[in-house]
C-alpha cells in the first residue's frame, strides 16, 4: 500500500473539489470508506462525488442505511452506518450486496462494521481543524494519485 496523502481543506468547496477528484479516479468495484466525526463533511463529500459521476445530488441514507444512484458514469451505492449500534445488526444487513464489480460504494461510519470491507478499499479520514478540515487518504493506488497531484483542493 502506498503512503497516505494528507490535504488541508479550507472550506466546503475544497471538500467538494477533493470528492470530485476522487470520483474521477474511481473505477467500478471501488469501495471508499469515509471516517470522521459528525460535521466533518462526509455527506458533503458523498454529494459532490455523486454529482461528479453524473448521478445527481446525494442525500444522507441514515434512516434507510443505503441509497443507490444507478445513473451516471458508474452506478453508486451510498451507505451510512451511523445508526448501527449493536454489533449483531451488521450481520443482518448483508453488506456484501452493496459491493460489486459494476459500481462504486461509499461508506460513512465504516467502523460500525469492522472486517466488512475489502482490503483494497480507499480510506478517507476527515478531521475538523480550527480552520477547515484535514483529509488523510490511504489506499489510493499510485496510478490514481495524479488526479490529486494536479492541484491540491486547498490551493
Amino acid at each position: 500500500m502506498s503512503d497516505p496523502i494528507t490535504l488541508s481543506l479550507r472550506d466546503e468547496d475544497a471538500t467538494r473539489e477533493l470528492a470530485e477528484r476522487i470520483a474521477q479516479a474511481c473505477q467500478p468495484g471501488d469501495v471508499v470508506l469515509l471516517r470522521g466525526p459528525l460535521g466533518a463533511g462526509k455527506t458533503t463529500f458523498v454529494d459532490a462525488f455523486a454529482r461528479a459521476l453524473g448521478a445527481g445530488p446525494a442525500t444522507s441514507p441514515t434512516f434507510v442505511i443505503a441509497h443507490c444512484y444507478p445513473h451516471g458514469r458508474i452506478p453508486l451505492w451510498h451507505l451510512d452506518l451511523y445508526r448501527l449500534e449493536e454489533p449483531g445488526a451488521v450481520d443482518e444487513l448483508d453488506l456484501d450486496q452493496y459491493i460489486d464489480s459494476a459500481s462504486v460504494t461509499l461508506v460513512e461510519w465504516p467502523e460500525r462494521a469492522p472486517n466488512s470491507w475489502p482490503g483494497s478499499s480507499v480510506e478517507i479520514e476527515l478531521r475538523i481543524m480550527e480552520h477547515g478540515r484535514l483529509a488523510t487518504i490511504k489506499g489510493l493506488e499510485s496510478r490514481r494519485r495524479p488526479a490529486l497531484a494536479s492541484r491540491e483542493p486547498h490551493a
